[in-house]
C-alpha cells in the first residue's frame, strides 16, 4: 500500500512539474510576444522619426541652396550690375515665399566698405552691430548667425568670396516666425511633431510660436546631457512629459546640421498612440496565457481526481490482499503450533520421565524451561512479531531443553554483534523454525555434531547450521517457511532469505522497526 501512495505522489509530483514548465514556458512566450508587440512599434515610431527628420533636413538644404545661389551670384556678376541683380532677386525669389531680404557687402583690402544694398530703409542696415561683426572678423563662422530685431528672432544665413581682390559677403536674413509658418506644413500627416534647437538651446522651431526664439533648456524637460547621451536614434528613446501635448510621449533626440545650422532636433512621438495599439494586444496575450494555465490546471484537477480514484481502488484491492496474507499467516502459525507442540512435547516427557530417574534437580530446571516455553508458544503475539530479545531468551530455554536430549551431539552458539540494543522486531517463532528445521533434516551424532549459530547485528538475524542431510528426509509441508514469507511480504520486507553456500545452510531475517 505504500508503494502504491509513493507511486501516486510520484505521478502527481511528475504531473505539477510539467505543468509549472508549461506555465513558465508560456509566460515566457506572453512576455516575448508583447516584447515583439514593443519592439514592432518601437521600429514603426523610429520610422516615423527617420520620416519626420528627413523632411525637415530637406527643408534645411533648401535654404543651403539658396545661399549657393547667391553666392554664385557674386561670383558671376560684375560689380556694377550687384545692385540691380540684387533688387530683382528681392523681387522675385524667395525662399518658400517667405519674406526674405537678400543682401551683398563689397569691402576691398583694408576692410573699407565700397558697395552695399543694406541701407537705413532695409531690415538689416548696414551699421547693425552683426553686420560690422561679420565684416571686420574674416574668421567668423556662417552657422547659427541670429539677431533680435523689433522683438522678432530673425536668422542670417551668409557666406563670403574673395574675387578680384576683394571680399563679397552676400547672404539673406528672414524672420523664424515666418520659417515656423513654413515648416507647420511639411509632413502633417506623421503623428509627431518636433523642435529644432541650437547648440546654445536656443529654439528655432517649435510647434507652439511663442516658444520659438527661447532656450529650450529653460521650458523644456530637455537637458544638455539628452544632447550627447542619444547623438543618434537607435537607443531606446526616453518617456518624458510633453510641455506642449501634456501628455506622455516618446523622445528621440539626433544632431540635425546644414551648412548654416548646427544644433539637435527633438521628434517626439505620443506614447497613447502606441498603448492604444500595445496594450489591447498585451490583454489578449494574457488572456491567452491564463485561458491556457486554466485549462492546463482543470485537466490536472480531473487527471488528479481520476488518479485517486483509481489508487483508492487499487489501495482497497491491496488492503483486501494483506488481510487475506495475514489471515493465511495466522492460518500457518495455528497450523505450525498445532505441529509443534504434539512433537516437542512427546520428547520433552520422555526426556522428562529420564531426569526424574537420574537428577532430580536437572529435571526441575528441565521443567521450568519447559514451562516458560510452552507460555511463550501459547501467547502469540496479534502483529505475529515479537522484540529480538524475547525471541532471543525463548530460542535458548528451547536449545537448553534440546541440549538435555543431545548434551554432545548438539552444538549451539550465540554471536551478537549488536552495536547497542535495540527495540527492533522479528516475525514470532522464526529462530525457533530454523532452529528445529536445521535439527530436523540434519544428523546430530558425536562424531558428527550439528553446530547452530545465531548471529545478531542491528539489521538482521542470521541464523547457520552445517549441512549433514539424513539419509531419509522427513516428510514436511512447510508451514514454517510459508508462515516466516507471509509475515515479511504483509510488511513489504524482500530481504528475507534461505540458502546453502559451502556446506553451510543459512537463513536471513531481517529486522523491522515497527
Amino acid at each position: 500500500m505504500k508503494q502504491l501512495l509513493f507511486s501516486r505522489r510520484t505521478l502527481l509530483s511528475i504531473a505539477i512539474a510539467i505543468v509549472s514548465i508549461t506555465s513558465i514556458a508560456m509566460l515566457f512566450l506572453s512576455i516575448s510576444i508583447n516584447s515583439s508587440y514593443e519592439e514592432t512599434y518601437q521600429d514603426i515610431i523610429k520610422k516615423s522619426f527617420n520620416h519626420r527628420k528627413n523632411a525637415l533636413e530637406e527643408e534645411f538644404k533648401m535654404i543651403d541652396t539658396q545661399l549657393t545661389m547667391l553666392t554664385d551670384v557674386v561670383q558671376q556678376t560684375p560689380f556694377d550690375q550687384l545692385d540691380s541683380k540684387y533688387k530683382v532677386i528681392n523681387e522675385l525669389q524667395h525662399y518658400h515665399n517667405i519674406p526674405s531680404y537678400n543682401w551683398y557687402i563689397v569691402v576691398d583690402s583694408a576692410q573699407h566698405i565700397e558697395e552695399h544694398n543694406l541701407t537705413s530703409s532695409t531690415l538689416l542696415p548696414i551699421d547693425n552691430l552683426l553686420v560690422q561683426k561679420l565684416i571686420q572678423n574674416k574668421n567668423e563662422t556662417k552657422v547659427n548667425h541670429f539677431v533680435r530685431i523689433n522683438g522678432n528672432l530673425y536668422w542670417i544665413c551668409w557666406n563670403s568670396i574673395q574675387r578680384e581682390g576683394k571680399r563679397i559677403l552676400t547672404g539673406f536674413i528672414f524672420d523664424l516666425k515666418e520659417l515656423h509658418k513654413h515648416l507647420t506644413t511639411i509632413d502633417i500627416t506623421t503623428p509627431n511633431y518636433a523642435y529644432i534647437f541650437a547648440t546654445d538651446g536656443t529654439c528655432i522651431y517649435h510647434p507652439e510660436l511663442n516658444l520659438v526664439g527661447k532656450n529650450i533648456f529653460e521650458f523644456s524637460s530637455t537637458t544638455s546631457q539628452d544632447t550627447t547621451a542619444n547623438k543618434n536614434n537607435k537607443s531606446t528613446p526616453k518617456v518624458v512629459q510633453s510641455e506642449f501635448l501634456q501628455l506622455e510621449v516618446y523622445r528621440f533626440f539626433t544632431a540635425f546640421t546644414s551648412e548654416t545650422f548646427k544644433g539637435y532636433i527633438s521628434i517626439n512621438f505620443p506614447k497613447v498612440n502606441v498603448d492604444e495599439n500595445v496594450i489591447p494586444l498585451k490583454r489578449n496575450t494574457y488572456l491567452i496565457f491564463i485561458s491556457s494555465i486554466s485549462i492546463i490546471l482543470l485537466l490536472l484537477y480531473f487527471f488528479n481526481e481520476e488518479s485517486k480514484r483509481a489508487y483508492r481502488e487499487k489501495e482497497k484491492l491491496a488492503v483486501e490482499q494483506e488481510k487475506l496474507n495475514k489471515e493465511k499467516a495466522l492460518m500457518q502459525l495455528k497450523q505450525l503450533k498445532n505441529q509443534i507442540n504434539p512433537h516437542f512435547l512427546f520428547n520433552s516427557l520422555n526426556s522428562l520421565y529420564m531426569l526424574i530417574m537420574l537428577d532430580s534437580e536437572l529435571a526441575q530446571k528441565f521443567t521450568l524451561n519447559l514451562s516458560n516455553t510452552y507460555r511463550y508458544l501459547i501467547q502469540s503475539p496479534a502483529s505475529n512479531l515479537v522484540e529480538l530479545d524475547q525471541e532471543l531468551k525463548f530460542i535458548e530455554q528451547y536449545i537448553a531443553l534440546q541440549s538435555i536430549r543431545f548434551p554432545k551431539e548438539l552444538h549451539f552458539e550465540v554471536l551478537d554483534e549488536r552495536q547497542a540494543p535495540t527495540k527492533t522486531k522479528l516475525p514470532y517463532l522464526a529462530l525457533q523454525i530454523a532452529v528445529e528445521n536445521a535439527m530436523k533434516h540434519n544428523i546430530a551424532t558425536l562424531d558428527a555434531p550439528l553446530s547452530i549459530q545465531i548471529i545478531l547485528t542491528n539489521e538482521s538475524a542470521t541464523v547457520l547450521n552445517n549441512i549433514q542431510l539424513k539419509e531419509h528426509k522427513e516428510e514436511s509441508e512447510g508451514f514454517g517457511l510459508f508462515y516466516i514469507a507471509s509475515i515479511y511480504q504483509y510488511y513489504q520486507v524482500d530481504t528475507h532469505q534461505a540458502y546453502s553456500q559451502n556446506e553451510t545452510f543459512i537463513c536471513v531475517f531481517p529486522l523491522l522497526n515497527c
